[in-house]
């Protein structure tokens, strides 16, 4: 996470340097990613970056987190919006992902996060893996699930994340048209609510 340094600056500036940031992360993966075209984009030296940030993977993640947040926020929202529903509440994060990953300002940002997907940054995407995972589980409606209780709320949040995590990083490897991407994530919600095997 970013320094008390970078806290500090004047939100004008703070941003400066975000969105420099992103800008880098977008031309290419961070792997790729190089301080100097940061600085030069966000008009501060060398030394002013390494007093926000430890490294370039710090500043990276600390994107990721920015996102993960309000991802999280929104599907906070829509489980209290849909009385506790996860089915509708996932199909509205889906959605809601789709707008942010498909504006005009974030594509090769986001491409680039997920055709170089590691670990960390899934968990950093997936709103249950994240802290608060007691605060979704007791917000979920558990007469709606055929499960034995709460403690196995985690393991279909985690099915459900997994899905919609495939389904965004499989639209940048086949370029899938959105109205598919939607048809396709909203037939495997069905086959989790309903189940595979007959009653």
């Amino acid at each position: 996470m970013p320094k008390k340094t970078f806290f500090s600056l004047p939100e004008k500036k703070r941003n400066m340097v975000v969105e420099a940031a992103k800008k880098e992360f977008s031309r290419v993966p961070l792997a790729n990613a190089l301080v100097s075209n940061i600085i030069i984009d966000a008009k501060i030296p060398r030394g002013s970056f390494y007093q926000y940030f430890e490294d370039i993977e710090d500043c990276f993640y600390y994107i990721v987190d920015e996102y993960s947040k309000e991802i999280k926020t929104k599907l906070i929202s829509n489980i209290s919006l849909f009385e506790g529903d996860i089915i509708k509440s996932y199909h509205g994060l889906f959605l809601y992902i789709l707008d942010m990953i498909e504006e005009k300002k974030n594509k090769n940002y986001f491409e680039n996060l997920f055709l170089n997907m590691n670990h960390r940054v899934q968990k950093m995407f997936t709103p249950n893996f994240n802290e608060g995972l007691n605060n979704i589980i007791n917000m979920v409606d558990v007469d709606k699930l055929n499960i034995q209780g709460r403690h196995q709320i985690g393991y279909v949040l985690d099915i459900i994340e997994s899905l919609m995590i495939h389904n965004i990083v499989e639209n940048y490897n086949r370029q899938i048209p959105k109205e598919k991407k939607i048809e396709i994530f909203e037939r495997e919600l069905i086959l989790i609510s309903k189940g595979i095997i007959k009653q």
